[in-house]
């Protein structure tokens, strides 16, 4: 493999998913490394292990990558970690700081096992039809899952949420969609899987104009966005829980 080239074998799996990189991070592959990974988080597995056990890194500054990986899986609520790399990137990830952000272990079986000793995330989720029931379903769902979890206060503004991306996938993709929501250590995740690869669109509603109704969406969540997958998209927002919880 030449030193511009990056191996990106992604191994999908429920609640842990694999990324096996290998070959030389540099600026020209470091997008192939962050394209790969985020295809892998839009999954939302509940762990994202990143082997890195073939990677030589040319330039230090590239391995700053991992970092803001691991803040977008945050985001979408999958937590990232390093596995496997050989001592001289060890040193270099000690080095730049990364290992202080994202966590590093020599295997799968470390990772996991440290994994397991913290709570797991709470989630519940819904299959449904391209059927305009399904924006009550899904308010449903959300509704449940917050009195459930004790976030009572957070309803309101999950339901306008998912009543979004539900409204959304109905109007512009017309596929069954999946809609979940999970509780992570610092935010409430709601996310809306179809089967359109069509982009997001602002719709705002029956009454509103063009627009509005993810602007809202941005307004009122920590963090929002859209990734397409394998054979469509999702997209998802992320709702802060107070402090203390």
């Amino acid at each position: 493999m030449s030193t511009d080239e990056l191996s990106c074998v992604h191994e999908p799996d429920l609640p842990v998913a694999l990324l096996r990189v290998a070959g030389a991070l540099t600026y020209a592959t470091v997008p192939d490394l962050r394209r790969a990974a985020q295809k892998a988080i839009t999954d939302q597995p509940d762990l994202l292990l990143i082997d890195v056990a073939g990677v030589c890194a040319l330039d230090d500054i590239t391995l700053t990558a991992f970092p803001m990986l691991a803040r977008q899986g945050a985001e979408a609520g999958t937590e990232v970690m390093l596995i496997g790399p050989s001592p001289v990137l060890s040193e270099q990830l000690e080095r730049l700081g990364v290992a202080r952000q994202v966590p590093v272990f020599g295997t799968a079986a470390q990772a996991v096992a440290e994994r397991a000793r913290r709570p797991g995330p709470l989630r519940m989720e819904a299959t449904l039809p391209p059927d305009p029931d399904s924006t009550a379903a899904a308010r449903d769902l959300v509704d449940r899952a917050c009195a459930q979890w004790r976030v009572p206060h957070l309803a309101d503004t999950a339901a306008l949420i998912v009543t979004e991306f539900v409204a959304n996938a109905l109007q512009y993709a017309g596929t069954p969609m999946r809609v979940s929501v999970a509780l992570r250590r610092r935010h409430l995740h709601i996310a809306v899987r179809d089967g359109s690869l069509r982009p997001v669109r602002r719709s705002g509603g029956d009454d509103d104009e063009p627009g509005r109704g993810l602007l809202i969406v941005e307004g009122v969540s920590a963090a929002w966005g859209s990734m397409q997958t394998v054979g469509g998209k999702v997209v998802w927002a992320a709702l802060r829980l107070p402090p203390g919880r």
